[in-house]
C-alpha cells in the first residue's frame, strides 16, 4: 500500500485538474495539451518523412498531417475554428488540407437556452425575457465564437441578439498562445516565415471577441458610408446600446437574402449587376478612401433587401467585428500600385513592392488583380512529374515563398486583411457569373484617391524638364518663372500620357468584360450552364502565371471557385 500512495495521489491530481478544467475552464488546460502535443507530432513527422528519399509517400505525410490539424481545430472549436477556416482559403496547400477543412464552414455547434441566460445575467443582472418582449429561444444561425437569436424588444422593434459563446473569453488568452507557439515553432522547423504577422492577427482576433469594439466598427462603417453617394443604396443595421456589452450584441434586425441567393434577389425583381456594383463600390470606397476596410464580406455577411423607402434594392453590411484601419501612407502607396499596373508604369510598380519587401512584383500584381488564393481546390501534381520532382517542386515552392515575403519588417500588415476583403468580393462576382468589371471599378476608385496630378514623380518631371529645356537651347537659362513654367508643361504632358494609358488599358479592359459576357449569355441559351465570367477568365490568366512562377506543379482548372 506504501508504495501506491504516490501512485494514488498522483491519479488523484490528475482527476482533480481534469474536473477543474473541464467545469470551470471549459477544458482550456486539454485543448492547450492536446495543441502542442499535435504540433509536436507534426514537427517529428514532417522531419522524418519529408525527405527525397521519401517522396513517393508525400501525399500520405499530407493526408496524416491535416487530420491531426482538422482533429485539433474540431476537437478545440472556437478560435481554432477560424484558423481551421483560413488554412482552407489556400489554394496552394496539397489537397488532402482543403478536402477536409472545407468542413469546417458548417454551422458550429450553437449553446442551450439555459447559458445563454447565464450569459443574460452575468452581462445586464436580468433574463432574456426581461429585457424583451419576446425572445426565440433556439438560435437562427451559429458560427465560432456566437450565435444569433431573434428578439423584439418592448416597443415592439424587431432586433438581432447576438450572444458570445462562454468559453470564448477563458479561453482566447490560451489560443493565441498555443498559436503563437505552434507557428513560431514551425517557422523555426521548416525556415519559412510566418511569426511576422502573429501579433498583428492577434490583435484583430481578440477584437473580433469584443462585441463593444463591433458596435463601434459598425457605426464608424455607417458614418463613412454616409459621405459617400451610396448613402442611399448601402445600409448599416441600427446598434442598440442599451442592450448590448462585451458579449451580446443587439442590433436591428433586417429581413433579406445573402449576396449569391440569385435565384431570391431575381424573383425580387432586383438587378444583379447593379447590386453588384454597389457591393464592389463600397468596399473599394473603403480600401480606397476611409481605410477603414471589413474584412470578412462573405456572402452571409451582404444582405439584399428592398430598399424601405424606395422601390429598388439595398445592400446590407453586418457582422462588423472584424476591420483593419489601413495607415494614410499605406492607402496613398496601395492606389499608386493599382494605378501602376494600368498605366503600365513597371518601375513605379517594381518601386512600391520593394518599399513594401516584396519580392516578386509579378507574383504580387496577379494576385491582387485576380487573387487566386481561394478555398475549394488544391494545387496537385501534373500526371507526368516524376516521383523525384514531386519533392523538388515542393522545395522550390517554399524558396518562392520566402523570397516572395524577403523582408517582412516592411510589409505593410493591412495586405493580410485588404487581401481577404478582395478575394472575398472577387469570389462573390465569380459565383454571380460577373456581372460586373470588378477590376475598372476598384481602377477608377484607385485613381480617383490619389488624382492624376500627384501619380508622377517631381523628380521625373524635374528630369524631363531638364533634357527638354536643354534640347531646344534653353541650358543657359537660369530664370525660376522659364523653368517653373517648363516644369508645369512637361508635367502636363505626362499627365495627359499617362491618363490615356490608364483609360486605353480600362478600355481593353471592358472589351474584354463584354466579350466575355456575350460568351456567357451564348453558353447559357446553348448549354443551359453558367460559368464564372470575366472573373473566371482572369483566374485562368492568373492559373497559368502561377504554373510558370511553381514549376512541376498544376492548378486545378476550378481552383479558383469562390
Amino acid at each position: 500500500m506504501q508504495r501506491l500512495r504516490p501512485l494514488a495521489w498522483t491519479v488523484g491530481a490528475g482527476l482533480a485538474t481534469w474536473a477543474w478544467d473541464k467545469n470551470f475552464y471549459y477544458s482550456t488546460l486539454q485543448r492547450n495539451l492536446l495543441t502542442l502535443y499535435s504540433g509536436v507530432l507534426i514537427t517529428l513527422d514532417f522531419k522524418l518523412n519529408f525527405t527525397k528519399e521519401k517522396s513517393s509517400y508525400i501525399d500520405e505525410l499530407h493526408e496524416r498531417v491535416s487530420d491531426r490539424i482538422l482533429n485539433v481545430c474540431k476537437n478545440n472549436g472556437g478560435l481554432y475554428i477560424k484558423f481551421g477556416q483560413q488554412i482552407a482559403t489556400v489554394p496552394v496547400l496539397p489537397p488532402a488540407y482543403l478536402r477536409k477543412f472545407k468542413q469546417l464552414f458548417d454551422d458550429a455547434p450553437s449553446v442551450d437556452l439555459k447559458t445563454v441566460k447565464t450569459i443574460f445575467r452575468n452581462e445586464f443582472g436580468l433574463d432574456p425575457e426581461d429585457i424583451f418582449e419576446s425572445f426565440s429561444p433556439n438560435p437562427v444561425a451559429s458560427a465560432s465564437i456566437a450565435q444569433v437569436h431573434k428578439a423584439t424588444l418592448k416597443d415592439g422593434t424587431q432586433v438581432a441578439v447576438k450572444i458570445q459563446k462562454p468559453e470564448i473569453a477563458k479561453q482566447t488568452f490560451w489560443d493565441m498562445l498555443g498559436y503563437r507557439i505552434v507557428i513560431f515553432a514551425f517557422e523555426k522547423v521548416f525556415d519559412i516565415p510566418l511569426y511576422w504577422s502573429a501579433d498583428y492577427i492577434e490583435k484583430h482576433l481578440r477584437q473580433e471577441t469584443d462585441f463593444v469594439n463591433e458596435a463601434r466598427n459598425a457605426e464608424r462603417c455607417h458614418r463613412h458610408i454616409k459621405e459617400t453617394n451610396l448613402n442611399h443604396n448601402v445600409y448599416v443595421p441600427k446598434v442598440y446600446h442599451d442592450y448590448s456589452s462585451k458579449q451580446i450584441l443587439t442590433s436591428e434586425w433586417i429581413e433579406g437574402v445573402p449576396l449569391t441567393d440569385e435565384s431570391k434577389i431575381t424573383k425580387m425583381g432586383f438587378s444583379i449587376k447593379k447590386i453588384m456594383t454597389d457591393v464592389v463600390d463600397v468596399f473599394s470606397d473603403q480600401i480606397f478612401r476611409s481605410g477603414f476596410v471589413h474584412c470578412d464580406p462573405h456572402p452571409g455577411n451582404i444582405l439584399i433587401r428592398k430598399h424601405p423607402s424606395a422601390s429598388g434594392p439595398q445592400v446590407v453590411l453586418i457582422d462588423h467585428g472584424l476591420y483593419v484601419n489601413c495607415t494614410p501612407e499605406f492607402r496613398h502607396d496601395y492606389a499608386i500600385f493599382w494605378k501602376s499596373l494600368f498605366t503600365l508604369e513597371t518601375d513605379l510598380t517594381a518601386g512600391i513592392v520593394q518599399k513594401w519587401g516584396i519580392g516578386d512584383a509579378q507574383m504580387f500584381a496577379s494576385a491582387t488583380l485576380a487573387r487566386p488564393w481561394r478555398m475549394g481546390k488544391a494545387v496537385h501534381m501534373n500526371q507526368t512529374t516524376t516521383i523525384n520532382d514531386v519533392y523538388e517542386s515542393h522545395q522550390a515552392a517554399k524558396t518562392k515563398m520566402v523570397n516572395f515575403l524577403k523582408n517582412t519588417e516592411t510589409l505593410p500588415k493591412e495586405l493580410i486583411f485588404v487581401g481577404r476583403n478582395l478575394n472575398c468580393v472577387r469570389a462573390n462576382n465569380k459565383i454571380l457569373g460577373s456581372p460586373v468589371n470588378r477590376i475598372n471599378l476598384m481602377a477608377s476608385y484607385a485613381a480617383k484617391s490619389i488624382g492624376f496630378a500627384s501619380q508622377t514623380s517631381s523628380q521625373t518631371v524635374n528630369l524631363m524638364a531638364s533634357y527638354a529645356a536643354k534640347s531646344i537651347g534653353f541650358a543657359s537659362q537660369t530664370s525660376s518663372q522659364t523653368d517653373s513654367y517648363w516644369r508645369k508643361s512637361i508635367g502636363s504632358v505626362i499627365q495627359q500620357y499617362n491618363y490615356f494609358k490608364f483609360q486605353s488599358t480600362l478600355l481593353f479592359i471592358s472589351i474584354a468584360f463584354h466579350t466575355s459576357s456575350l460568351f456567357e449569355k451564348i453558353r447559357g441559351l446553348m448549354f443551359g450552364s453558367k460559368g464564372g465570367g470575366f472573373e473566371g477568365l482572369l483566374d485562368a490568366g492568373v492559373k497559368k502565371s502561377m504554373e510558370e512562377a511553381f514549376p512541376g506543379m498544376v492548378f486545378d482548372e476550378n481552383a479558383f471557385n469562390g
